[in-house]
């Protein structure tokens, strides 16, 4: 079958969305199709024509968000400017947004024309790709379609659109937009969300408290997952944080390298706020923020604001929790404890500025990799070490990619398709990001990280 459309955020007030068309694009080219995502939607492939996947044949009138949002610590009123939702798809009970990036203007567009690059595009597909098979809840790519039309960024490239699947596109942004619409209005919102998204809390004795409660902690797992493999997101803007845990907005990120908690490699980050080790404040901040959205709802019924306080006062203990019991595993220390030898470790981690993802596999495997830093005795005590209480190998697989998009390789296949029309290198990274776990016979470029120079210099760009 195609879509098949049940569209509920419609049934809200009409100043959350507007109804919007997609621009005309006379000969779009469907360059990606993720088949494994059309099953998982109960998709036919042969129904999803080029037409249909840039909106040029639409089973509804599509809609776009209206949200707020704090963007590098300053408030603004926001909106999707340049994506907007075909629908909702309802397959098996469960419900998906279905969402075009780069499909032309909107009422919230702004200065911005509504358009998308190829070269982001392809990076989204990439990166949501890789993450949901570094087992990372994220948004899905569904498709990339080619325009006929020429957009100009940091320069000129061919247009695209980009399908993107979510449980939703709701985001703590959301709630930040609707708490000034009046708090019957964020009543109706919050009900509804939890409805769509934290159906079991309707049963709570207090539904709202509990709410907060599971969306720190799907947050909390989201950002654990991040550092986990080395991820740094970029833009943790609170209108791209999702109410439901799931990474999206895939424009300035990259993988670390060399372990550094202040890398950085947005060109907008000029003060380093979203870098590596920033996450986790980061997310305590943004937090607050959604906790302060919410307050019009604390009346002596539903919600007292104290209580936020308090759920808030457990943020560090619960994020230290889930990040050590990942540091454990990815050290493969099945048991509690070990605490001063994990700081160890990441003290020498930290000094020694090591390659994240190489560093957990040459524990596990010695001599894999011929890297000066693995032949120091310190490296080599500390092994000894964690082996006299950890590196259980099934523990370490589970935790460790052998995989990640590297910046390098990454660039270097966009800039092939974009020199020559050839998508090889970039269906090569897909082929081994497939199965991010497990070794393969291919190139050791893919397990290379670059020069030291190269990552001095590379920046990534939001290219809105």
């Amino acid at each position: 079958m195609s879509f098949s459309f049940d569209t509920t955020y419609k049934d809200l007030d009409s100043n959350l969305y507007s109804r919007v068309t997609p621009k005309s694009i006379a000969d779009p080219n469907v360059l990606l199709l993720n088949d494994e995502l059309c099953a998982d939607l109960g998709l036919d492939t042969a129904k999803l024509n080029a037409k249909i996947l840039a909106g040029q044949d639409c089973l509804e009138e599509p809609i776009a968000q209206a949200y707020a949002g704090h963007q590098y610590g300053s408030f603004t009123i926001l909106g999707d400017g340049r994506a907007m939702i075909l629908g909702e798809h309802v397959h098996d009970g469960n419900r998906y947004d279905i969402q075009l990036k780069g499909a032309g203007r909107t009422p919230y567009s702004g200065r911005g024309d509504g358009n998308a690059t190829i070269s982001s595009m392809l990076r989204e597909y990439l990166y949501s790709y890789a993450m949901r098979n570094l087992n990372i809840k994220t948004s899905r790519s569904l498709a990339v379609v080619e325009t006929d039309e020429a957009v100009e960024r940091r320069r000129t490239e061919p247009g695209a659109v980009l399908v993107r699947v979510m449980n939703s596109h709701i985001r703590y942004g959301t709630f930040q937009y609707v708490a000034g619409q009046g708090s019957d209005e964020l009543r109706r919102f919050t009900d509804y969300v939890i409805d769509r998204h934290y159906p079991r809390l309707n049963e709570a004795d207090r539904t709202y408290l509990e709410f907060f409660d599971a969306v720190m902690q799907s947050s909390i797992e989201m950002v654990v997952d991040w550092l986990r493999v080395g991820f740094i997101h970029g833009v943790m803007n609170t209108d791209n944080m999702s109410i439901d845990g799931e990474t999206f907005d895939y424009g300035p990120c990259a993988f670390i390298n060399y372990y550094d908690e202040e890398t950085v490699f947005s060109s907008i980050d000029k003060h380093g706020r979203y870098a590596f080790g920033n996450q986790r404040p980061i997310l305590r901040w943004n937090l607050e923020r959604f906790a302060e959205a919410l307050q019009p709802l604390c009346t002596e019924s539903a919600l007292a604001y104290d209580e936020l306080e308090v759920k808030l006062d457990e943020f560090e203990d619960r994020f230290d929790a889930q990040y050590d019991a990942m540091t454990r595993k990815k050290l493969g220390i099945n048991s509690d404890g070990e605490e001063e030898l994990v700081d160890e470790f990441l003290e020498w981690l930290r000094k020694s500025n090591a390659d994240y993802t190489n560093t957990f596999l040459e524990l596990e495997t010695p001599g894999t990799f011929d890297d000066p830093v693995f032949a120091t005795a310190e490296f080599e005590r500390l092994r000894n070490k964690l082996a006299a209480v950890g590196l259980d190998e099934k523990l370490m697989q589970e935790a460790n990619p052998r995989y990640v998009p590297r910046n390098y390789l990454v660039e270097e296949a966009l800039d092939e398709y974009l020199e020559t029309g050839d998508l090889s290198k970039f269906k090569g990274l897909l082929t081994v990001l497939e199965n991010p776990y497990t070794s393969k016979d291919v190139d050791s470029q893919f397990q290379q990280p670059p020069p030291r120079e190269f990552d001095a210099e590379y920046t990534t760009y939001c290219n809105t």
